[in-house]
């Protein structure tokens, strides 16, 4: 019953950012500029219309390009899913490249911003 209760323990460890910590892939994007932006991610693209928030699912970076050719083209980049990571190393070497595998496969090793503000005037 032991090695049971331990074997499921390693189970739930495995792969902890598909399966508990999870990451963030919705990006609220809130345009506070006076133009229209377009959103790019791996969904296609979005238009955000000025002094509005729209939230965009993207597995990858979004880039921002204004309509105005006086502002930059921004990009919203994905951050490293630490927490995920460490429990993916420690205990996951237990089991061994199984936690990792399934966490880059489900891509929950990165994780996008909650939010993130355009500003150009």
């Amino acid at each position: 019953m032991k090695k049971i209760f331990i074997l499921f323990l390693c189970v739930l460890l495995v792969s902890c950012g598909t399966m508990g910590i999870g990451s963030n892939h919705n990006v609220n994007i809130h345009n506070d500029s006076d133009d229209i932006i377009i959103a790019t991610g791996t969904g296609g693209s979005v238009k955000i219309a000025p002094n509005t928030a729209r939230e965009i699912e993207s597995f990858d970076n979004i880039t921002l390009k204004s309509n105005n050719e006086n502002c930059d083209v921004l990009v919203v980049s994905r951050t490293a899913n630490t927490a995920a990571m460490v429990l993916d190393v420690f205990p996951g070497f237990l089991i061994g490249i199984i936690p990792i595998l399934i966490d880059a496969v489900s891509n929950n090793l990165y994780k996008m911003p909650s939010n993130y503000y355009y500003q150009c005037n």
